[in-house]
């Protein structure tokens, strides 16, 4: 069975995923996530400021990541160079992704795409506020990727946010469950565990 878990940046979507598949028993998850198809910023689009946008679906190599897809799900390995979000001062390394009863797709641009979408059993969508999303991720690009607070709040207003009106909120209604994330804390990582064991033990 193929999950897809789609939201905008800073909705909880990764905190989610590793907890379902912390929860469950071994060997049941595999997890492939969107971010590890990121372009080079040398390949990305830029603003009217000249400033690189992350945020499109064009982002990504797409076509690599709906092959992975494809693999997994005819029972081969994949292995892929994990991205480090250009910070310099972490050094890339391999991950393997297995073949495995339950594949968890975590992406922000995976129910636009319907090369992509086709492929899911089941999508959940993590919702919240914007308030909330724009405090996460201004938490998360400070501590874990050394970004300035002015730059995450430029990228958020600028780009985060248009694509996420888009590209990612129109597609919500075509969740089969829509998960609301903005208490911090494990209700909506349980909740999201719960809709998946509920599938997986039909």
């Amino acid at each position: 069975m193929i999950i897809g878990v789609s939201g905008s940046s800073g909705s909880g979507k990764s905190f989610i995923v590793h907890y379902i598949k912390k929860k469950l028993p071994k060997n049941t998850v595999s997890i492939i996530f969107q971010d590890n198809y990121y372009k080079l910023r040398e390949d990305q689009s830029k603003d009217k400021n000249e400033n690189y946008n992350f945020d499109l679906p064009s982002s990504f190599h797409n076509n690599d990541f709906i092959n992975d897809i494809k693999s997994l799900k005819a029972g081969n390995t994949i292995r892929r160079k994990e991205y480090n979000f250009n910070n310099p001062l972490v050094k890339p390394k391999f991950i393997t992704v297995k073949h495995r009863p339950l594949i968890i797709v975590e992406g922000l641009f995976i129910f636009n795409d319907k090369k992509i979408s086709e492929n899911f059993d089941r999508k959940i969508f993590i919702d919240c506020e914007i308030k909330k999303m724009i405090k996460r991720r201004i938490k998360r690009d400070s501590e874990q990727r050394g970004y300035d607070k002015a730059d995450v709040l430029y990228k958020y207003e600028n780009h985060v946010l248009p694509s996420y009106k888009k590209f990612i909120l129109p597609f919500k209604k075509e969740a089969d469950i829509i998960i609301d994330n903005n208490e911090d804390d494990n209700t909506a990582a349980s909740k999201s565990l719960e809709f998946i064991k509920n599938l997986i033990s039909d």
